[in-house]
């Protein structure tokens, strides 16, 4: 063939160029999807980070409220009797707005049985509520007049006075707290007071209650439990008020949420949805991520819909990596005429695909490979071939306890430990998960047992710190076996050293096994 000018024609109807451009324009259209996707992958994992981040938030804000509230119902059943000086001191020194944002007031309704109800507003207007009245007005066997609730700013006292249990939604949550012995929020509400709130729009509430019991219900019977009942220590919460002391603006930079009242996500159970809660979100916006899960509150199940923001899809949308898809039409054109490259292409790949990106030791696919020259020379030189199989013991809780991240960097660091510890004639290979091996050629199965007992010693004896925080000693079971010279069956071999760390992790985990021959 000849490469003038006269034999461009030629050359240009030959197959083998157009072969060479459509193959490395497909490579170039892979590469860039296996960007796109794993550029996808790394925004999603994001996204879910912020989501668990945020459920942590609220699960961990509604315990220390919960708490709270149980103090409250210890200092009310502490004293026959808690003046009204006593438990404005007593709020007062939980410094709510500092400690606790969040929490509205913090308030206890009295029990008040229908031959009480006399008394009872004969005392509280004589303690200086001279237009004292139990609201609603009317006949009910028994009530739970709100006699405390503080601190005592215009809005909460409003709720002086008031029978939570008149209303059938705050008196299911009462009665569960009664029942239970335990905390219980009501449905979405209308706060008391919101009806004064002017221009502002009214918001989603629910109120949080702890029975107050004048002895230990633990070991009283239901007859006996109602009987002990003095009321309910209680606290309201506005949903938009609540999730806004909640949620970082670094959460809120990721996602919106929508939170609902039950396991259906119907507009009337709707609690709030961050995206018109406090901000403006373009209506015809459709989320990239979202991920639903059911939050357990007490005494209910809240919904919790989490989707990504504008303003984070928008990143991911510009951030496309064009610049990657060019080079890579730029290349396919260069490679078009010296297709040579491409082999050394292919090469570079190729050796990558022998590695594990993870810890950088080898993959399976290598192992595979390089048995299929090893063993033949194995026979030759009347050599054993030793190879042990390693597990990290309890990585599923180390992940769940610490993140994923902390579980990468264990495996990063289990995969330095075995480069340092084998030969260069030696095979350490990843073979997924937390599963390693490493094969010995020329080792005897003591030999073997011996370089897995100081390989386990030297992981328990590795301290380990992911961002600050120790995560304890690490420790791996592992099983041996050997294939004698002028063996035949691999597979069987390395059956032979499964069986053996399943045995080590069956007797305790920590431990080396070295496998028996059947």
């Amino acid at each position: 063939m000849r490469w003038g000018l006269e034999g461009a024609g030629e050359a240009l109807r030959s197959p083998i160029p157009w072969v060479a451009l459509t193959a490395t324009l497909a490579l170039s259209a892979v590469g860039w999807i296996g960007l796109e996707r794993s550029r996808s992958d790394d925004a999603r994992s994001q996204f879910d980070r912020r989501t668990a981040t945020a459920e942590a938030a609220i699960r961990s804000r509604m315990l220390s409220y919960e708490q709270v509230l149980r103090a409250g119902a210890a200092r009310i059943a502490s004293a026959p009797a808690v003046s009204r000086r006593e438990y404005r001191d007593f709020v007062s020194h939980l410094g709510l707005e500092e400690r606790f944002p969040g929490i509205q007031s913090i308030g206890f309704s009295e029990r008040v049985k229908a031959s009480q109800r006399d008394a009872h507003v004969k005392r509280m207007r004589a303690e200086g509520f001279p237009d004292y009245e139990i609201r609603p007005t009317g006949e009910r066997d028994e009530m739970f007049p709100t006699v405390f609730n503080e601190p005592f700013l215009s809005r909460n006292a409003r709720f002086i006075g008031f029978d939570a249990y008149s209303e059938p939604t705050r008196r299911a949550a009462m009665d569960r707290a009664r029942e239970n012995a335990d905390a219980a929020i009501t449905g979405k509400l209308v706060l008391i007071g919101d009806a004064y709130r002017g221009t502002q729009p009214q918001q989603p509430g629910f109120v949080m209650y702890i029975a107050v019991f004048d002895k230990d219900v633990r070991t009283l019977g239901p007859a006996e439990r109602d009987a002990a009942l003095r009321g309910f220590v209680f606290s309201p919460f506005r949903v938009h008020e609540l999730m806004r002391g909640i949620l970082d603006e670094g959460v809120l930079q990721v996602l919106d949420m929508q939170v609902y009242d039950g396991p259906s996500m119907s507009p009337e159970n709707e609690l709030i949805d961050t995206r018109t809660a406090w901000r403006v979100t373009a209506a015809d916006s459709v989320p990239t991520f979202s991920r639903q899960v059911s939050f357990p509150m007490p005494g209910r199940l809240w919904t919790i819909r989490f989707i990504s923001r504008p303003e984070f899809d928008a990143a991911l949308q510009h951030t496309r990596p064009w610049g990657v898809l060019g080079a890579g039409i730029l290349a396919s054109v260069v490679l078009f005429f010296l297709t040579v490259a491409l082999v050394a292409a292919w090469n570079r790949a190729h050796h990558l695909s022998m590695r594990d990106p993870l810890t950088g030791l080898y993959n399976r696919r290598y192992l595979e490979e390089t048995m299929g020259r090893e063993l033949p020379r194995a026979r030759r030189l009347g050599e054993s071939v030793g190879v042990i199989v390693i597990d990290i013991d309890h990585f599923k809780r180390l992940n769940d306890t610490f993140g994923h991240d902390a579980g990468d960097f264990v495996l990063e660091r289990t995969g330095e430990l075995l480069r340092a510890a084998t030969r260069n004639s030696d095979i350490a290979c990843r073979f997924g998960g937390e599963e390693f091996a490493v094969i010995l050629p020329g080792a005897t199965l003591l030999v073997a047992r011996n370089r897995a007992e100081a390989i386990r010693a030297a992981l328990e004896s590795l301290k380990i710190e992911f961002e600050g925080t120790p995560l304890g000693p690490l420790t791996v079971s592992a099983g041996v076996a050997s294939m004698p010279p002028h063996g035949q069956d691999w597979a069987y071999t390395l059956q032979q050293a499964d069986r053996a760390l399943y045995t080590a992790k069956q007797a305790g985990r920590n431990r080396v096994v070295a496998a028996v021959s059947d």
